[in-house]
């Protein structure tokens, strides 16, 4: 009998973090190491190639990831004999993975801060291998993070002053991308459905859990009457059940019913959620019964496969509505879960000489050189961006410095911190980007002294 292979857990794990790719990283640092070129100093940019087709802007995501897990990458022994085992590690290289420490500098964006396509995000200046080391998780990490966020803060945008619940795991590609999906929403300021998220970021004031008598809990009983007077009277006053079950307008006079009961006893029936028909019409209309019957404190909740352009909709219409339920096309991102991220080697220096370095493929250019994204203002509102060289002034910086020579200068924000950077770049940029139904431009320029930069790297690599 052949010996199983199957994993002891199939959750991603730390020991999984340094192996995941391993086809280019090790054999480039072999390569590096066996012709004496580790010691050159290397300039990484991380940057998003194109926009995804229904964003206007994006929304930074993974800083604090990032940070966190560099400061305690090494490498353990059987990684490290996997790689030998794998014919990828040489001698050499066995050797400085054993004692291996980033000693390098990071500039990065502050988590939230809005960008754009070919602007650099995070900046890395190091020895040649160590930058290289982080190629994969560095565009996993921050493409995932800004995924999330760039997708949910449309739905916050598009809900205006309405509550927002989000994040979960019953649908998303992995309990991995429930958390961070959940983190996005929760950093964009919306309520998640998902307690695992307060647990995990240690939140001691979680929003107080109403108790959703779901479709499942309805069937399990007699009737659905009765399945809604257990739910109110085991959990008193956060009681929240499911109208649509069977019959709509039934759920909603079954409502009422239990309601008026409760009412004797100085207890509510807090919210109902609604996941199925024409949720405009059924709002009216569970809205209109509600504040007749005496209750308008009864909360309602919309879902059903909701996104920004529904949620758009049922605002335009004013549906009575307290909160909007997204979780499957946000969890997913189903309208354009790709984002084009690259990382790209723009310069090494060995002792007193630069070697300039960029791609020149159509479609695919890169820049050489070390860079800052700067952004110009005009009555508080962002005008234009513009990539330039690291010692340019034309305008305000965005790029700050996380890591010097290795040690993590910057002090993580807290979750709140960064919610309050969020809404303060919503406020910054111009209007039009907040048009969740049309595709707009903003102005993102290359400045002279860079475009110089690379008419030199061209003249230099392609020379007749």
């Amino acid at each position: 009998m052949s010996k199983s292979n199957i994993p002891k857990s199939h959750l991603f794990t730390p020991q999984d973090l340094h192996l995941y790719e391993i086809q280019n990283i090790y054999p480039a640092c072999a390569l590096w190491l066996e012709n004496k070129m580790d010691k050159q100093i290397a300039t990484y940019d991380l940057i998003i190639r194109d926009m995804p087709k229904n964003r206007n802007f994006l929304l930074f995501g993974g800083l604090e990831e990032v940070l966190q897990e560099i400061k305690r990458w090494k490498y353990t022994k059987n990684e490290i004999n996997y790689l030998k085992k794998q014919k990828l590690a040489t001698p050499k290289l066995t050797k400085y993975l054993k004692n291996f420490k980033f000693t390098g500098d990071l500039y990065a964006l502050p988590e939230g801060t809005a960008f754009f396509p070919g602007e650099p995000v995070i900046r890395i200046t190091a020895p040649l291998l160590e930058g290289n080391l982080f190629s994969m998780f560095l565009m996993n990490s921050i493409c995932s993070n800004t995924i999330f966020l760039s997708k949910v803060i449309r739905s916050k945008i598009a809900a205006k002053s309405k509550q927002i619940i989000t994040g979960g795991g019953m649908r998303a590609h992995s309990f991995e991308s429930a958390m961070k999906g959940s983190r996005a929403g929760y950093l964009v300021g919306a309520d998640t459905g998902f307690p695992a998220f307060f647990r995990k970021y240690n939140i001691n004031k979680p929003p107080k859990i109403s108790i959703n008598a779901y479709h499942a809990v309805i069937k399990s009983f007699p009737s659905e009457i009765e399945a809604m007077r257990a739910a109110a009277d085991l959990f008193p006053n956060r009681s929240r059940p499911m109208v649509d079950t069977y019959d709509f307008k039934q759920g909603i006079k079954n409502t009422i019913k239990v309601s008026k009961e409760l009412k004797k006893k100085n207890q509510i029936i807090n919210a109902i959620t609604i996941d199925s028909g024409n949720l405009y019409k059924r709002s009216v209309h569970a809205r209109k019964e509600f504040d007749k019957a005496g209750f308008p404190h009864i909360k309602i909740i919309l879902c059903s496969n909701l996104d920004e352009w529904k949620i758009n909709d049922l605002i335009k219409k004013k549906a009575p509505a307290d909160s909007f339920l997204a979780v499957t096309e946000i969890s997913t991102v189903a309208d354009d879960p790709k984002l084009e991220i690259v990382y790209k080697l723009t310069e090494l220096c060995n002792k007193n000489k630069t070697k300039l370095c960029a791609k020149f493929a159509k479609g695919k250019l890169s820049y050489p050189g070390k860079k800052q994204v700067f952004r110009t203002y005009k009555n508080k509102k962002a005008i234009k961006d513009i990539v330039g060289l690291d010692n340019e002034k034309l305008g305000q910086p965005l790029l700050q410095q996380m890591i010097k020579n290795g040690k993590v200068i910057y002090d993580l924000p807290a979750l709140d911190q960064i919610r309050s950077h969020i809404k303060q770049e919503l406020k910054t940029l111009p209007k039009r980007l907040l048009d969740i139904e049309k595709q707009h431009k903003y102005p993102v320029q290359i400045s002279q002294k860079l475009k110089k930069l690379l008419a030199k790297a061209k003249k230099q690599y392609l020379k007749k």
